[in-house]
């Protein structure tokens, strides 16, 4: 099957798995194909063998984030035309607008003794939909009619870890900086930003778009009714090769039985353990605000139904996605679908509440998405109200991929 979403060929089904029958050929294969080999860990080969492995878990962080040769770690820009994939922001400019608009009223509505909001693009990439916002509150702030309506004032930061993305943010949200209601800044000043400015001063507004997918994940399969991990090994004439490890984390078969997540027997499904780490973390520090997510994703119930027998990983390369996680270790994006019913607890349990979850398509059009729709005469296609008028039908139309994703907001 072919679908196409912002832009990308997204191949699915049978035939898929396998995107590149030779061995893969890039600067992170030597690296990990070495702590393979000289792992303690064994798993065990569809065919029998018993062999050297790693995590699935462990592969899939090396392919994103090893310091030299990751994904998401190299000094190469991966979203837009020159990357592997399209996000929301880069359907004109009506998502980042929408955003705001919607943000600025949940502000005044549920903080309405607050008129300074901080807020933290986290994963923010390029800055481009950090700008879309930065402009529409612009813009709310000099149409408000001070009797009628006090504006929000948003100080904006994006947090990104990949070198190049920071770089072209920083470019982008240049007036912003020199006006002093924009940064951009690393992951690891993001951890500390947030933990020395949450206590006791402004409202923290937290924004993940297309955040939580970017965790690494652990692969596990109900064989026997055992859960058992998947592992990856590698064969010099194959290349890397799932495997069943011999042991599995202890925290998975804990995350099932706390969360109710019961995998059918021969079903593959994924758990990700540092999208939830994470969020607690920034659920604990910040004592008052708002966490808005937006992903592919859904709850544990549909993650785990029959159709989903082998789970929601895909992989991301030149704006083709596929299945097969093995073919260009570093040079291709990989992400599964988020659990929001797991967010949704994690967050709960630091004092949370979740105030909306929906459908991506749902959000825009109750925020007024088809307001903005216009009637013409025109007849060129790259006329700005032609183009506006297809951006607002792509995101709500895209294949059906604009009810993939949700929205998740949560408040403290």
């Amino acid at each position: 099957m072919i679908l196409c979403y912002y832009n990308m060929t997204i191949f699915v089904g049978e035939g898929a798995a396998k995107m590149n029958a030779a061995i893969p050929d890039t600067p992170l294969v030597p690296v990990i194909r070495q702590q393979i080999l000289t792992s303690s860990m064994e798993g065990t080969t569809n065919d029998g063998r018993r062999l050297s492995a790693i995590p699935f878990h462990h592969y899939m962080t090396l392919c994103l984030y090893h310091p030299d040769f990751g994904y998401y770690r190299s000094g190469t820009s991966r979203v837009g035309r020159e990357g592997d994939f399209y996000t929301s922001a880069y359907v004109g400019e009506l998502m980042g607008e929408q955003l705001a608009s919607e943000l600025s009223r949940m502000a005044k509505s549920w903080f309405p003794e607050h008129r300074n909001f901080r807020v933290f693009d986290w994963g923010g990439g390029t800055g481009r939909l950090s700008k879309q916002m930065l402009d529409a509150w612009g813009e709310e702030n000099r149409t408000s009619i001070p009797e009628r309506s006090r504006a929000a004032e948003f100080a904006l930061t994006v947090v990104d870890g990949n070198p190049e993305h920071r770089r072209q943010a920083s470019e982008i949200l240049a007036p912003y900086a020199e006006a002093g209601v924009a940064r951009v800044i690393g992951e690891e000043d993001g951890d500390e930003e947030i933990l020395s400015t949450s206590i006791g001063g402004d409202p923290i507004f937290v924004l993940g778009n297309e955040l939580l997918d970017a965790f690494p994940v652990h692969r596990v399969i109900r064989r026997e009714g055992r859960l058992r991990e998947w592992g990856v090994t590698w064969r010099e004439e194959q290349g890397f090769i799932p495997c069943l490890l011999d042991t599995a984390n202890p925290r998975l078969e804990e995350w099932t039985e706390k969360y109710g997540a019961n995998p059918a027997e021969g079903q593959t499904f994924e758990i990700c353990l540092d999208a939830a780490d994470w969020v607690h973390k920034v659920a604990e520090r910040v004592d008052r605000g708002m966490l808005v997510f937006i992903d592919y994703g859904d709850e544990t119930e549909e993650l785990l139904s029959p159709h989903r027998m082998d789970g929601t990983l895909l992989c991301y390369r030149e704006h083709r996605a596929h299945n097969d996680p093995y073919a260009f270790p570093g040079e291709q994006d990989m992400t599964a679908h988020v659990n929001f019913s797991h967010i949704r607890r994690i967050a709960e349990r630091s004092g949370w509440e979740e105030r909306w979850y929906g459908t991506q398509k749902k959000f825009l059009v109750e925020s007024g998405i088809l307001g903005k729709l216009s009637a013409h005469a025109e007849t060129d296609p790259f006329h700005p109200v032609v183009r506006r008028n297809r951006a607002i039908r792509q995101l709500l139309l895209s294949d059906g991929m604009s009810e993939l994703f949700k929205v998740q907001i949560l408040i403290k």
